[in-house]
């Protein structure tokens, strides 16, 4: 859907999201540890004819200071994803 085209049913009535801070708007991921949340922003494109939401989730966590942790690491380390 990156393309502008749907790729469940080819419609081109896709919308993205515009987050324009990680805290506040869009669609975010949060890995939960045993002392530290970290979050991660992402970029979300749905289409509107047959409602396909796909979601692509940034790299590294949301930081103030620095580099954020790496999304993997955190995901592999947190209490509420589980791998299946």
């Amino acid at each position: 859907m990156t393309n502008g085209t749907c790729s469940n049913c080819k419609s081109k009535n896709i919308y993205k999201s515009q987050n324009t801070s990680w805290s506040r708007d869009g669609i975010t991921v949060s890995a939960l540890g045993d002392k530290v949340t970290e979050t991660f922003a992402t970029e979300a494109y749905l289409c509107l004819d047959c409602r396909k939401l796909e979601i692509y989730v940034e790299e590294h966590a949301a930081a103030i200071f620095g580099k954020g942790k790496p999304l993997a690491e955190m995901i592999e380390a947190s209490t509420n994803w589980k791998k299946i």
